[in-house]
């Protein structure tokens, strides 16, 4: 295979993709495509310490020299605008293309948008990637009050973070209890009361008409 295998997307299962290959023998071209001009990281402490402590830095999921070690061709920021299956080729945004043989999409999920008037104001932001979280990092070092919406592990854990940096949090969730897609009622009832010892305000069965600014 004179083109190799290029994987789309950098994160945990991207690199670890580019990583399998090499473990298990196949000694072709690796390309790995990140959208991020950054080298990839752990995206689960982002909603952790990385929020409220300004000196913290992003964790590696691989040195640089498991990347040039391993012949993987790591190429940040680049957008991919199309596949041609046919051609067995990647447009890239901005120009230019990438082929392949075989092709790794490994480009994760992203939050889900709010459809609600007042979701384009400043100071809304959903978390994702490290931008995100240093944008999180720097409105909540200017404010004093903070609403999540979603009462899943990620917004529970911002809630937990910036509580204990001392900001007043608000949860609002949906569903009647929290973390109601991911455990059973026993755990979310003791997740519940010690995010409330800590005294975060938990809306629970509660939904969002519009955001004002």
């Amino acid at each position: 295979m004179k083109n190799g295998v290029v994987i789309v997307g950098a994160g945990h299962a991207g690199v670890q993709a580019a990583a399998s290959l090499r473990e298990e023998g196949y000694d072709g071209p690796v390309i790995l495509i990140g959208d991020e001009n950054e080298p990839p990281y752990h995206k689960p402490p982002l909603s952790k310490t990385f929020i409220k402590d300004a000196d913290a830095k992003p964790q590696p999921l691989r040195g640089e020299a498991f990347y040039s070690g391993n012949a993987i061709d790591y190429r940040p920021g680049v957008w991919i605008d199309r596949i041609d299956g046919g051609e067995r080729r990647l447009d890239v945004s901005g120009g230019g293309t990438i082929a392949f043989d075989r092709l790794v999409l490994a480009t994760g999920s992203r939050p889900r948008l709010l459809k609600l008037d007042g979701a384009e104001l400043a100071g809304v932001v959903s978390l994702r990637s490290l931008a995100d979280a240093r944008l999180i990092r720097e409105l909540s070092a200017q404010s004093e009050e903070v609403v999540i919406l979603g009462g899943g592990f990620i917004g529970l854990e911002i809630a937990a973070t910036l509580r204990a940096a001392g900001r007043r949090v608000t949860v609002v969730e949906a569903l009647d209890r929290l973390l109601g897609r991911a455990v059973a009622p026993a755990i979310a009832a003791h997740v519940r009361q010690r995010l409330e010892a800590m005294g975060v305000r938990l809306l629970t069965g509660t939904t969002v008409a519009r955001l004002e600014g």
